[in-house]
């Protein structure tokens, strides 16, 4: 009987995964403390908010779901270092004013990182086109309210 055993200390994503990409952009903000949560455990800023986006990429909201998708998927452990959150360290993470600033930061970084590898410009097109998000799907933006709050 072959038994193959996965090292999951030594475990790498592709480098085209998504999870290296959230990777990159999040440790380019350069933040240095811990943040704390909960007795047992200290949380980094940056692995939680890399695993909430890793969920959200993958249309998980429920932060019960998103400490299951910690524990059971592999990428998601090598983007929290193999530490399992609970669900209510990842609620309090996301209500908290510490995540804002993060996300805020993080959103800059990713326009800067995308305008610096040439995936986006200062050009934008509006053409009116109706795109159904997972929002509220009876809700839509017509493109004279676009052009008008653009000025």
């Amino acid at each position: 009987m072959n038994n193959y055993i996965l090292n999951i200390q030594n475990w790498q994503p592709k480098n085209n995964h998504q999870v290296k990409i959230i990777n990159q952009i999040v440790e380019m903000i350069g933040l240095e403390e811990k943040y704390i949560f909960g007795r047992p455990r200290k949380y980094d800023l940056r692995s939680l908010l890399k695993l909430a986006l890793f969920a959200y990429s993958k249309g998980i909201f429920s932060s019960r779901q998103i400490s299951e998708l910690a524990e059971e998927n592999l990428p998601a452990r090598w983007l929290t270092k193999n530490s399992f959150p609970s669900y209510r360290t990842i609620c309090r993470f996301r209500i908290s004013d510490e995540a804002e600033n993060l996300i805020s930061k993080c959103m800059n970084q990713l326009t800067k990182y995308l305008r610096k590898n040439y995936y986006i410009d200062d050009v934008s097109f509006i053409d009116g086109t109706k795109i159904l998000a997972n929002a509220n799907k009876y809700s839509f933006v017509w493109r004279k309210n676009i052009i008008r709050f653009d000025k």
